[in-house]
Order: C-alpha cells, then sequence, then structure tokens
C-alpha cells in the first residue's frame, strides 16, 4: 500500500496574509490537504518568539545576560505559585483566522471537508528558548495557567468539529534525540508533562503533534548546529541530522502512552540523508493506537517527488498506510521551494491516484 492520498500541514506557509495561505492551500493542496492552517503570517512566522515579552519583559522573573543572550530564572526564593504571566494572544488570531477559514469554505474557496488548524508550541518549547536551565521545570509549570486559558478560548471560539488543535514539539525531539540537556527526571516524564498539556483539548476535538527538528531554509536555528563552513552558512537548512527515525518513534510512543485521550494525528519529521533502510527500520517499532493517523515528512524540495518516493519506498518496508508531509512548515519555504513542493506533491498522488501506489 505505501503511502496515503493524503498531505499534512503543519501551519506556516509562505503566504503574507492568513486571505493569501488559505486561497494557496484550497487551489493548490486540496483535496489531499484537509487539515488547514492560517499560515502564521506576520510576526507568527517567528513561531514561538512572539512569547518573548511574557518572558523577559516579566517583573515575576529575574533576567539575565551571558553570552550576548538574555534569559529568565526563577527570583530568588521562589517558585511556579509565584510567576504570574500576562493573558496570551494565541485565541485571539485562532477566532480572527477562523472566521476568514469559514468565509473562504463558505466560497468553495475550501474544500466542505476541511477542518481548522491551530499549532501551538508547547511549554517545555517556550522555556527552552527564554529560560536558564535550572528554572525551566517550575516556568514551564507556572506557564501552563495562561496557556491552557488560550486553548479553552480556542475551544470556546471555534465550533469544535471544525477544529484540530496541534502541539509543536522540537524541544521534546532534540532533547529526546540528545542534542539538548533534559531539565526533566527522564525522557518519560517529557512525555507526561506533553500529555498533560494535550488533555486541555476536549474529546471532540481533533489532536495532532508536530514531531519537528526545527527545518529552517532561510538560516541558522537552534536545531540546526553551527554551519561548518562559509558555503554552509550561506545555503541555509540543516547542519546537523538525527540518525534515524528512533527518536520519532520514541516520542510517538511515549505520546501514546501517555496521552490520555485519542490522539487523532502525529506528523513526524524526516531527512533527506536517510536513504538506507537502518535508517528507516525503527518504524517497525512504532506502536500508536490504530486510529491515529501517522505522517511521514517526505517531501524536501530539492529532491522532489523522486526523493519522497525513495524514501517511502524504505520506510514502506516497516510501516504501511502513512500520509505524506513536508519536514517543517511551508513558512520554511521560498516561492521557488513552494511551487517545488506542490508539483512534488502533484505528481506523487496523481502517480497514486491512478492505481500506481509507491
Amino acid at each position: 500500500m505505501g503511502y496515503r492520498r493524503s498531505f499534512y500541514l503543519t501551519g506556516s506557509i509562505n503566504a503574507p496574509s492568513v486571505e493569501d495561505a488559505l486561497r494557496f492551500v484550497g487551489s493548490r493542496l486540496q483535496p489531499a490537504v484537509t487539515r488547514v492552517p492560517d499560515g502564521e503570517p506576520g510576526d507568527r512566522a517567528n513561531w514561538v518568539l512572539t512569547q518573548t515579552a511574557a518572558f523577559l519583559d516579566n517583573p515575576t522573573l529575574e533576567v539575565t545576560e551571558a553570552g550576548g543572550r538574555r534569559l529568565a530564572r526563577l527570583r530568588p526564593g521562589t517558585g511556579a505559585a509565584d510567576i504570574e504571566f500576562p493573558r496570551l494572544t494565541y485565541q485571539d488570531h485562532a477566532a480572527e483566522s477562523y472566521e476568514l477559514f469559514r468565509a473562504a469554505r463558505a466560497r468553495g474557496e475550501l474544500a466542505p471537508d476541511s477542518k481548522f488548524l491551530v499549532s501551538i508550541p508547547t511549554p517545555f518549547n517556550a522555556v527552552n528558548f527564554f529560560v536558564e536551565f535550572d528554572s525551566q521545570v517550575e516556568v514551564a509549570r507556572a506557564y501552563e495557567k495562561p496557556l491552557r486559558a488560550s486553548i479553552e478560548a480556542i475551544q470556546t471560539a471555534i465550533p469544535h468539529e471544525d477544529l484540530v488543535i496541534q502541539w509543536d514539539l522540537p524541544v521534546e525531539d532534540a532533547t529526546v534525540e540528545g542534542w539538548f540537556p533534559n531539565p526533566y527526571r527522564d525522557v518519560e516524564e517529557i512525555y507526561a508533562v506533553t500529555a498533560r498539556a494535550a488533555s486541555w483539548v476536549h474529546d471532540d476535538v481533533e489532536l495532532a503533534f508536530h514531531l519537528c527538528y526545527g527545518d529552517s531554509k532561510f538560516g541558522a536555528s537552534p536545531f540546526m548546529g553551527d554551519p561548518p563552513d562559509e558555503l554552509a552558512a550561506a545555503r541555509g537548512g540543516r547542519h546537523v541530522y538525527p540518525r534515524d527515525a528512533s527518536t520519532i518513534v520514541a516520542v510517538s510512543n511515549g505520546l501514546s502512552r501517555h496521552v490520555p485521550r485519542r490522539i487523532d494525528a502525529i506528523q513526524a519529521a524526516t531527512v533527506t540523508t536517510w536513504n538506507k533502510l537502518a535508517h528507516w527500520q525503527p518504524l517497525a517499532n512504532l506502536a500508536i493506537e490504530p486510529g491515529t493517523e501517522f505522517y511521514l515528512g517526505l517531501v524536501h524540495a530539492e529532491d522532489g517527488a523522486a526523493g519522497a518516493k525513495y524514501r517511502a519506498a524504505l520506510a514502506a518496508k516497516f510501516l504501511d498506510g502513512f500520509g505524506l508531509s513536508t519536514e517543517c512548515g511551508l513558512g520554511r519555504h521560498s516561492a521557488e521551494q513552494l511551487d517545488q513542493v506542490v508539483a512534488a506533491i502533484d505528481e506523487l498522488f496523481a502517480t497514486q491516484k491512478a492505481g500506481h501506489p509507491a
């Protein structure tokens, strides 16, 4: 069977506005895409960095500077109960974008079965960016309060049958991979605190996870590693690589063990360097529930449909019936790379539709 005729978008799209992102999905990616994000335009393209002021301008935290970087930490003698955060704005953006989504669907610009996807970084991702290591666990626990309120407000504003809430997990992946130190007792506690956030999503709302490695086509990110030379620095993109599918399997299984409710979808980033059977063999140990859709980020602009088919054939030796995606959001792609991704999707799904599955 190989891959299914289903494509997953993780959130960002390189489009100037929400309306442009919705039109892009409806005109160029459907019917393969059913979960539709708003593209996260403007400042939201910076992902968790939109929360900078909540941590670094927070009077209940102490801010220090080390190595040219400002980080927050607990004030002496304080703990999670002493930290206060301002109201978050995830719900405001979601409610505004949902109205545009609903109008586009009513006009026929989006498929009738489209659902609206809202992607949000977990508390662990926020504190990893803004908080000193020794304070991360306590500050993350405090941050759960305003973030949970934001999730509840989203679910009040948007009809549940139309809503998908996706948690973004790059720091979780990087920590399980061994790239980042773990502020928690072990990896099981990482899964447990992620499951706590997942439990805020109501049972009649779809729940998804984006297992990310911080892809960026435009420059450095803390997940990419330092460029090894000037050519690599100018090119941007990834400089360190996950060794194989072990971590995405471990995190998927950990979530399946700990999340108390149904998981509707898991999207897992993969990289072009996984070109041997040994890179994909860990998929044989995937132990998610039968109702959880699994998507592999096999589609890369640099090698298009041919590369995706090659990697899909390797993955299919160990896992059947998976969907496709790119490594990360389409906001990390240039206009030219967007065209290359769309061309790859057209070829991949046209071939499958014609009765020749990869």
